[in-house]
């Protein structure tokens, strides 16, 4: 059985990064909470998925994109997880796979509310269980999977300083380096 010295809240954790990184935590030894805003049946999966390879789990939902959305989130993790929190990881994020000029101001309120308005209040309610080596991990992959090549494409070579063509080329084809990937501690 592992020993569950450090603590974690992943959001967005019952599919895809989310899930991997739940996961990972988990092997690591983390006592990991699983959020979801509304996939229970593979939050719940996750959690025993991490239970029965002897890891310690919670699955807690949260709708991030309602105003109170992570105000619920933290109070829910503090119950489980007392007064420290050793790893955050901001995963949990929307898209709408639309051209811009399809957008209404609902779908822009709801991807601002989800994405970037919950993190920023997520992070000020759990200041206080976080503490001086605690980490907070920001993953964003939805913009570089909705953004069409052929507009960055046009955009990034109008540069004033233009990024060579091999770069743009990459990017083209699979997205800005580290799309998925961006962590800041």
């Amino acid at each position: 059985m592992a020993q569950h010295d450090k603590t974690a809240l992943v959001t967005g954790a019952s599919r895809g990064i989310g899930r991997a990184t739940a996961a990972a935590l988990a092997r690591a030894g983390a006592h990991v909470l699983v959020h979801y805003g509304r996939s229970e049946r593979e939050a719940v999966y996750v959690v025993s998925e991490i239970e029965t390879k002897g890891g310690l789990a919670n699955a807690i939902s949260a709708d991030l994109g309602t105003p109170n959305g992570a105000a619920l989130l933290a109070k829910q993790a503090l119950s489980i997880v007392g007064d420290r929190l050793d790893v955050l990881v901001l995963n949990a994020g929307i898209s709408k796979a639309a051209r811009i000029a399809d957008y209404t101001v609902e779908d822009f309120d709801n991807l601002f509310a989800t994405n970037v308005r919950s993190p920023f209040f997520l992070v000020q309610q759990l200041l206080p269980v976080l503490g001086e080596r605690s980490n907070i991990v920001l993953v964003s992959s939805a913009t570089a999977r909705t953004v069409g090549a052929s507009p960055v494409w046009k955009t990034l070579r109008s540069l004033p300083t233009p990024l060579p063509k091999e770069q743009l080329r990459l990017w083209s084809n699979t997205g800005p380096p580290f799309s998925g990937r961006a962590a800041y501690a």
